[in-house]
């Protein structure tokens, strides 16, 4: 009977995913990743100009002020021919992490990642960005390897984007963090932005249009770090460049 019982809780939790295969993008994709909410006509108006993945925003809590990525949009991205992860918002400029917060945080993130119907094994992104400068790195690697034990405790892929202030070192985001997936954000290295993590390199790099004006995009491509790794997403297919 216990067996059964797994089988069927097993089977309410695949049925609860939405549609596409969890698969390694190759390098050289083409993609965005944007806090608006799309839709079956949107979708396919940015898959149309040829960005073949989307990187959309999940909450931290229940008290989001953003149109954060809902089952029924994701399902309509992979079903436009472009690919899907997930990132979660980041606290505004000037936060103090803890490890508490990393716990609670990273528990937010496995939740929205599968309320929105993301299949286990696909990167979940944690955004590194806006730490208040002076905070203990000690601070801010427990928190990130709190966030990250929590992700991966349900079954998804770790990542961190590394935005504007991150608080912590290019050594300690190698050595210190527990995690195998790096994204570079669109900010400059004088900002805390490394041009590369020490040894691996990064899985994932932004690159920033129109910054700071109400045109701004954010687009990024796929690339192959040093120890043959990419991103995990979700998509109909493979995708290539």
């Amino acid at each position: 009977m216990p067996g059964d019982m797994n089988f069927f809780v097993l089977k309410w939790e695949l049925e609860m995913t939405i549609a596409g295969e969890v698969i390694q993008a190759q390098a050289g994709i083409i993609g965005f990743d944007t806090t608006d909410r799309l839709n079956p006509a949107t979708a396919k108006q940015y898959y149309n100009k040829g960005y073949r993945f989307c990187v959309r925003y999940i909450a931290r809590d229940g008290k989001s002020k953003y149109d954060d990525l809902i089952e029924t949009e994701a399902q309509a991205i992979v079903n436009s021919g472009m690919a899907l992860m997930a990132v979660q918002h980041p606290l505004a400029e000037g936060w103090v992490p803890t490890e508490m917060m990393g716990r609670s945080f990273g528990s937010g993130a496995a939740k929205f990642a599968g309320d929105a119907g993301l299949p286990l094994g696909v990167t979940v992104w944690l955004d590194l960005e806006g730490v208040k400068a002076g905070t203990a790195d000690i601070a801010v690697i427990d928190y990130c390897n709190a966030w990250f034990a929590e992700v991966a405790a349900v079954g998804y892929t770790t990542g961190v984007y590394i935005g504007a202030s991150p608080g912590i070192t290019p050594d300690q985001m190698y050595w210190n963090l527990k995690t195998k997936s790096y994204w570079k954000g669109g900010s400059s290295a004088k900002s805390g932005v490394p041009d590369d993590i020490p040894h691996r390199g990064y899985q994932l790099i932004q690159h920033i249009q129109n910054p700071g004006k109400p045109n701004e995009f954010d687009s990024n491509v796929t690339k192959i770090d040093s120890f043959g790794s990419s991103v995990m997403w979700v998509s109909e297919s493979a995708l290539t460049s």
